[in-house]
């Protein structure tokens, strides 16, 4: 038997505790609204415990009303904390605060949310520091099946072109599947705190078809590399995609501004 639930309804503001009511944080936004705007909000809610884990969250419907925005906007922006692992989604049951969600809540969780100029260089910095150490690793290591599951995952993403949420976790499968073959469990962790970082911002970037041309371009040069155990070819074509993913998001993060 499921335990029980309590379902977070905001309570009509007061004076009395208007800062520290959820209706303080879910209100219109003052201008045009990413929905990684309603993201930091719902991230705010959270870290402040006004939604607690086990917590069910309002509908849809109710929080496009609070916020004054598309229920496609808020549809978005749960997505994202669902790929983040702080939502629980539950077709037919709502949308639930997951157990344990105080670490991804911590400076790097919030500094993710809402991309800058300054701070997407740093994201592009750290990919490089992890990635790029990872791909030299991974072909210097030699494994025929990982360069074989690279292929397939290239092909499963071609396949996929026009499903983002498959696409994109075929994207992440690809980075994951060469941080573990580095052999270091601490770059695997990393790798997927920067791919969850990522996929925030990532159905903005995948709207553009020369997007997902290029990350298949880009990730075949990889897989090919690491298939030859060409550490120093795969450690380039690991570099220049990065680069480039970086600069196809920044393009995105200056339109947003």
């Amino acid at each position: 038997m499921r335990a029980a639930v309590r379902e977070v309804i905001p309570p009509p503001e007061r004076a009395s505790d208007e800062a520290s009511a959820p209706g303080h944080y879910l209100k219109p936004l003052t201008r045009a609204t990413l929905p990684q705007e309603i993201v930091a909000a719902i991230a705010e809610l959270m870290m402040t415990r006004a939604w607690k884990p086990g917590d069910r969250i309002p509908p849809e419907k109710e929080l496009a009303a609070r916020f004054g925005v598309g229920r496609s906007t808020i549809r978005e922006a749960i997505k994202s904390l669902v790929i983040l692992g702080v939502i629980d989604a539950r077709p037919g049951d709502g949308s639930f605060i997951r157990e344990g969600t105080s670490d991804l809540l911590s400076g790097a969780f919030e500094w993710g949310l809402m991309l800058t100029e300054q701070n997407l260089g740093d994201l592009v910095d750290m990919r490089i520091l992890i990635e790029v150490e990872c791909a030299g690793r991974a072909a210097a290591a030699g494994d025929p099946e990982v360069g074989a599951t690279l292929l397939q995952l290239i092909e499963r993403m071609k396949e996929a072109r026009n499903h983002p949420e498959q696409f994109m976790r075929l994207d992440n499968q690809f980075h994951e599947t060469i941080a573990a073959a580095a052999r270091n469990a601490l770059y695997l962790s990393l790798s997927r705190t920067i791919q969850s970082l990522v996929g925030v911002w990532y159905s903005q970037t995948f709207q553009l078809e020369r997007t997902k041309a290029a990350t298949l371009d880009e990730h075949l040069a990889i897989a090919t590399a690491i298939q030859a155990h060409d550490e120093q070819a795969a450690r380039e074509a690991m570099r220049q995609h990065i680069l480039r993913a970086g600069e196809r998001l920044r393009r995105i993060v200056d339109r947003s501004k």
